[in-house]
């Protein structure tokens, strides 16, 4: 071997050139490249990685700190970044998968979708499909006998317990509508949950759970929701977090904090997130409506929440009487820091606030006038994650 083509360091060795730049140079750099290739740069090398996900970098590569791991939201058909710039991320029509009549994203977590395509033989029923946008793979799945009702369906996916399998939650509600919303006449159209359809990859089957909570409960399909160790929580308008296990033997409800007094009424029901390990809890308080306010629950085993942080609306939005749910919603917590993000659908604008420095960043525009819209957040997958996907 010549040489200059060793690299046990012996002298002739000339190292790349890029590993000649010290690290503020390579920041330097760094800081004016397009937010989707600074993600794909931490795959260069161990120090190009350790440099772009170092904290003392935050203010000087704010674009990739922002969204450590969010790079943007899904909602109705639309994508936007969280950076506000550059070319969606996605493209939210997801081209590679199979034609349908129409494609609706019900679920995002932890870079897969859950995505309702709508079958161009009949066009009155529709197909489950789990899609992976990053890799553009996907798996249909089969029908779960309610391919004709539109009803609240979730994702579950946890790539630490495996990066292959999944679950899928198709709630059964009492008084769900067709294709064009029309009910049962014998339906009496409370919406609570009578049970449960779950999707398990590893079987390929889907099985059926009745109610197992000790009460009825009723959730919106557009409200989020948080899977967490191996466990689907959901917001309900019953002043509980719902909470069933990927078995459908585990049924749990957490009361929201101060909901014996109904604190939320009129208000607005919450959002859940998951943040550093723990379950997070985001709304107004009844005494004090026009601030926001954030508890979690650090002992998950109890149903205490501690309170983490206050923030007037004055402050955010530089207003004061603004409803939460209606003027503005909380769309995502960051999962590694204190970073919490709203929308203003009627303003059409996606912001962040940090609660440690108390800093409001307003990103862009985002499209959408409507409360009703769930915004999703997308945190991209690059591994091979979908047994039998296609």
């Amino acid at each position: 071997m010549a040489e200059g083509d060793s690299r046990d360091g012996r002298r002739g060795w000339i190292p790349p050139p890029a590993e000649k730049l010290t690290d503020d140079l390579l920041v330097e750099i760094l800081w004016r490249v397009p937010y989707k290739s600074l993600c794909r740069s931490k795959c260069v090398s161990r120090r190009w990685r350790r440099v772009i996900s170092h904290p003392d970098h935050r203010h000087l590569l704010p674009r990739y700190h922002l969204g450590d791991a969010i790079v943007g939201f899904f909602y109705s058909d639309t994508f936007t970044n969280v950076t506000g710039e550059g070319r969606p991320f996605v493209d939210p029509s997801l081209p590679f998968l199979p034609k349908c009549e129409f494609l609706n994203v019900l679920d995002s977590c932890n870079g897969l979708l859950l995505c309702r395509c709508w079958r161009l033989a009949d066009p009155r029923r529709f197909d489950y499909l789990v899609v992976n946008p990053a890799t553009e793979q996907w798996v249909i799945l089969p029908d779960s006998g309610w391919s004709d009702k539109v009803q609240t369906a979730r994702l579950g996916f946890d790539p630490v317990v495996s990066s292959s399998h999944f679950h899928v939650f198709e709630f059964v509600e009492d008084g769900a509508g067709d294709a064009d919303g029309n009910v049962d006449d014998d339906d009496d159209f409370d919406g609570h949950v009578k049970g449960v359809e779950i999707y398990s990859s590893v079987t390929g089957e889907w099985s059926h759970k009745d109610n197992g909570w000790d009460w009825e409960i009723r959730i919106r399909d557009e409200w989020n929701s948080v899977f967490f160790d191996g466990v689907l929580h959901l917001i309900t308008l019953e002043y509980v977090v719902a909470a069933v296990d990927v078995e459908g033997n585990a049924w749990r409800t957490i009361p929201m904090p101060q909901s014996l007094v109904e604190p939320f009424d009129g208000i607005g029901e919450g959002f859940i997130g998951l943040s550093q390990g723990s379950l997070y809890f985001v709304n107004t308080d009844h005494d004090e409506p026009y601030k926001v306010s954030v508890w979690v629950l650090e002992d998950y085993s109890s149903e205490q929440w501690i309170w983490k942080h206050t923030v007037s609306h004055l402050h955010l939005f530089r207003t004061k009487r603004l409803l939460f749910g209606h003027d503005y919603k909380v769309v995502s917590i960051h999962p590694e820091g204190n970073i919490i993000f709203l929308v203003l659908p009627h303003s059409k604008i996606l912001m962040s606030y940090e609660m440690e420095s108390r800093e409001v960043c307003f990103i862009c525009g985002i499209g959408g006038s409507s409360d009703w819209l769930l915004y999703l957040p997308y945190v991209p997958l690059y591994s091979e994650s979908l047994a039998d996907g296609h």
